[in-house]
């Protein structure tokens, strides 16, 4: 009797541990909550001027900075980095790019609220 009661809390054990481990995604990157009041936003006509001004001095081909991956000057060429959570990590999340700061926290939570709606172009 103790073996089979033993046995059934190791198996719900177990289960509710594989359950908290599928929220747990590592390729599934969330940022803030979006807290602008009104969140439609796209590629075209919000985001390309807040690339435009902030990434692509570095993030450009031709651009002649070492190590930088990327090249932003287009939508598709931006896409695996949004795809992978990188641009979330480091534009929104850890705030480390751009180098140097001075993107505003207006234009970070743009940025936040464009990806989290799937990045419509």
């Amino acid at each position: 009797m103790k073996l089979k009661i033993i046995t059934s809390a190791s198996v719900l054990m177990l289960f509710a541990i594989s359950l908290s481990w599928q929220g747990c995604k590592k390729d599934d990157p969330k940022g803030p909550e979006c807290t602008l009041s009104n969140p439609d936003l796209s590629y075209t006509k919000n985001i390309k001027a807040i690339v435009d001004q902030w990434c692509i001095s570095c993030h450009a081909q031709g651009s002649g900075v070492q190590g930088v991956v990327g090249d932003f000057t287009t939508f598709e060429g931006m896409k695996s980095r949004l795809d992978n959570g990188t641009m979330l990590d480091r534009v929104v999340v850890r705030k480390d790019m751009p180098e140097g700061g001075g993107m505003s926290q207006g234009q970070r939570d743009s940025i936040n609220c464009w990806i989290a709606a799937g990045y419509p172009k």
